[in-house]
């Protein structure tokens, strides 16, 4: 039987809102949960299922006791503590922060557009953005192709750009010729056309959704693989940013869109995996890529949205060059290596908890 006890200074109780369109969040619940160290109790819900006059949810609460999960379905009180693992729409999120204050995270699941909005106004972090604009049918996309002959054109909605589905590489080869990389269900396609006109006839039609243009940049490689760098940036149970995970990843191919990771390294290794990499200073890159994941998240708590768990893709050019690639306000831990944001949400939850 579980009893929930919203006693704060006992078993701590926390809300994790997901969706029924992504299991894999759902999953992750109970993964958080093995990994976490202390007694707590998760309530996993959706979001319809929050009745705001009773202060009730209805859901599956887990129960973690001396290292033993005990799992009831139900409808509980409403905790004082909610993280988001899915988007809400703001009007909803304000609604709860009005009956348990500002207990909620990452209560903004931004698309790529906004997050663009929000970087660009730090100066500190315009030196790491690659030019990016809106996509404006048959006006803006000639012309940033033929300025920087190698251009990414990605999905605003984060509901169609994950796992770089959507995305589409855009290259100009000259001679009036397009090259076109993309995926298609589980497998990278390439394209080419003879003029400007025939690639317009097909991708028009591909470009219903809201689009951004984004400069490309050319990775330094190795292998002959593309490779990116993930930064995973949570809040500890002290309330402060800390990096949970900073790790170089090399594709499986020479493109950033990418079926899958092919190895992951500490940003140390560099060197040793591509000689050709060997003038690059990997300390004062570390000491960067660091510096520039605290930059984001200060940025992030200046913009008013309480955020505690996100995921930064960055890249370094040949020049030794550090880019902002993407800001995940949704992001999955990496799966066979130590990534502390499998657990630091849960413990950021159950600080707030206890404050």
């Amino acid at each position: 039987m579980i009893i929930i006890n919203q006693n704060k200074h006992e078993n701590p109780v926390i809300g994790i809102c997901v969706s029924k369109l992504k299991p894999v969040f759902q999953r992750l619940v109970e993964k958080r949960l093995e990994r976490y160290a202390n007694d707590i109790t998760v309530i996993k819900f959706y979001i319809d299922d929050l009745n705001f006059e009773s202060r009730k949810i209805k859901g599956i609460a887990l129960k973690k006791e001396e290292e033993k999960i005990h799992e009831k379905q139900g409808v509980f009180p409403l905790p004082s503590v909610i993280y988001l693992q899915c988007h809400v729409e703001p009007k909803i999120v304000r609604k709860i922060e009005g009956l348990i204050g500002c207990k909620v995270f990452n209560n903004f699941i931004f698309d790529k557009w906004e997050c663009w909005e929000i970087l660009r106004r730090d100066d500190a972090l315009c030196p790491y953005l690659p030019h990016t604009q809106k996509f404006e049918h048959k006006t803006n996309l000639p012309h940033l192709l033929s300025v920087y002959k190698d251009i990414f054109l990605k999905p605003v909605d984060l509901r169609h750009g994950h796992g770089s589905r959507g995305i589409f590489r855009v290259r100009w080869k000259g001679e009036a010729i397009v090259e076109l990389t993309y995926r298609e269900k589980e497998s990278i396609q390439r394209k080419s056309f003879e003029s400007y006109e025939k690639f317009q006839d097909w991708i028009s039609p591909k470009l219903s959704k809201t689009y951004i243009i984004q400069q490309s940049i050319q990775t330094i490689t190795c292998f002959q693989k593309a490779t990116d760098i993930r930064l995973n940036m949570n809040k500890n149970n002290q309330g402060q940013w800390e990096v949970s995970l900073l790790l170089l990843r090399v594709a499986s191919n020479d493109s950033h869109i990418t079926q899958k990771v092919l190895t992951a390294q500490p940003i140390k290794n560099l060197t040793k995996m591509s000689p050709s990499n060997k003038d690059i200073d990997t300390v004062r890159i570390e000491e960067t890529l660091i510096n520039i994941g605290f930059k984001i998240c200060h940025s992030l708590d200046k913009s008013g949205h309480h955020m505690a768990d996100i995921g930064i893709d960055l890249g370094i050019d040949e020049n030794g060059h550090i880019w902002i690639f993407e800001v995940n306000s949704l992001p999955h831990p990496l799966k066979g290596v130590l990534d502390h944001s499998l657990t630091r949400p849960i413990e950021y939850s159950a600080y707030l908890a206890l404050e």
